[in-house]
């Protein structure tokens, strides 16, 4: 009955679907080349034939007339040379051994297939939708004529006419829809790649057009006040005073480029096994003369028995658990009290750093790590842009809570050192 037919139709479209949904899926997620891709998706087909092959109750021919001349035809549009004939190996070989088709039609017809649809496709290189699916039907009628053709000649047994007929005419219905389904794999392809791109021009933008301005500001101050200098008669008192304020300036645009720089570029520094313990005790005796000049405490508690060890490079750590540190002290305008807490806390390094200085608002909280945010007012902004990307290239987390007048406390956490991640470099002792 033809009605039998319709649960077979129905289910090569999901297959395909279904190749489909993964391949744009995978390629999305890998970095592959074109030709990789091509290959991919050669493998998604293997994967569903076996699927295809082990659950489902259909006949050699609806396998033949159905299943093989639509997936030939996707992977045609694909356009790859090497994956059609690899597409066709495969097809025919699981046509032949998994449903028992005649060899001679397998290969005649689905060969005439692939070296039409390659030849066309390339020569005349279609873009609308029309013709894609003119193409479709007529490689389609092709392999169908030429398959049926070999099976009869070879007098093989066929289904009855009127399912032949339905057989038929719903595959060469529905071959336009192959079309359609590649346009949105590649539309969806080039949507994300434009998506991307566009982001990422826009963050360059952003952050070009924020470098220009804040270094502009200082620049434009140290050129007044060079000019200023140049006036008849000026007291060498005014001279010494606009000499300072023009070297601040410099040197504020020269601070401003050191922590892009620090930012951006790669670093090529070894990672090691990490006391957080004894790293930040040094930091903190490193940071003593200053916060005694601000009127500030720095308290350490190490909560832990264990002891907090990390894999990462001292110099991202150091840079990152000082620029977070110097921040507090700097928020401490009247003085005040720095706490650092460290325990370990189910395979994790936990590092708390408090302070008791003017706190954040909720809105400013979110725009924490944007570029030249800040809530100081000779501040920068890049330095807690690069502390989070430091923190991200530890393969760590990083959060703030913090309220007005109340305090800031940031929490890192960072994944403890384990026992299979020593390498031959020394340990840091």
């Amino acid at each position: 009955m033809i009605e039998s037919l319709w649960s077979p139709l129905i289910h090569v479209w999901l297959y395909i679907f279904a190749a489909c949904v993964t391949y744009l899926v995978l390629i999305s997620k890998l970095k592959l080349q074109h030709r990789q891709r091509q290959f991919l998706y050669v493998a998604i087909g293997f994967a569903l034939i076996g699927i295809y092959a082990t659950t489902e109750d259909v006949g050699p021919l609806i396998f033949s007339l159905l299943f093989t001349p639509l997936f030939l035809l996707m992977t045609i549009f694909i356009k790859g040379y090497i994956s059609s004939v690899l597409a066709n190996i495969m097809f025919v070989v699981c046509g032949i051994y998994l449903f028992g088709n005649e060899p001679i039609g397998m290969i005649t017809s689905s060969t005439m297939l692939i070296v039409l649809g390659t030849i066309l496709i390339r020569k005349l290189r279609w873009e609308s939708f029309g013709r894609m699916a003119l193409f479709s039907l007529l490689s389609v009628s092709t392999y169908m004529a030429v398959f049926i053709a070999i099976e009869q000649w070879l007098q093989k047994p066929l289904l009855p006419f009127n399912q032949l007929g339905f057989l038929v005419t719903a595959t060469l219905l529905t071959s336009p829809l192959i079309p359609f389904m590649y346009l949105f794999v590649k539309n969806q392809a080039r949507l994300r790649r434009e998506l991307i791109l566009s982001e990422r021009n826009q963050s360059v933008g952003q952050l070009a057009a924020s470098i220009s301005h804040e270094i502009r500001n200082p620049l434009t101050t140290a050129r007044g006040f060079l000019q200023l200098m140049n006036v008849d008669k000026l007291s060498k008192e005014n001279f010494e005073r606009y000499r300072k304020y023009a070297l601040e300036g410099l040197d504020h645009a020269n601070k401003i480029i050191t922590e892009y720089l620090n930012f951006s570029k790669p670093n090529i520094e070894i990672a090691k096994r990490l006391d957080v313990k004894q790293e930040i005790d040094s930091i903190v005796q490193w940071l003593q003369p200053y916060s005694v000049q601000m009127n500030i405490s720095i308290v350490t508690h190490h909560m832990s028995e264990m002891e907090p060890f990390i894999n990462a490079q001292p110099k991202q750590f150091q840079q990152c658990m000082l620029n977070i540190m110097k921040n507090a002290i700097e928020s401490m305008t009247n003085g005040g009290l720095l706490t650092v807490h460290t325990q370990v806390i189910h395979n994790q390094v936990q590092i708390l750093i408090r302070d008791t200085g003017v706190g954040m608002s909720s809105e400013q909280l979110k725009r924490i790590g944007m570029p030249y945010f800040t809530t100081k007012e000779s501040g920068t902004g890049l330095g807690l842009m690069v502390v989070m990307s430091l923190v991200k290239a530890m393969d760590g987390k990083i959060l703030f809570r913090s309220k007005p007048n109340q305090g800031t406390i940031c929490e890192i956490h960072l994944n403890q050192f384990q026992s299979s991640e020593i390498k031959k470099e020394p340990l840091n002792a």
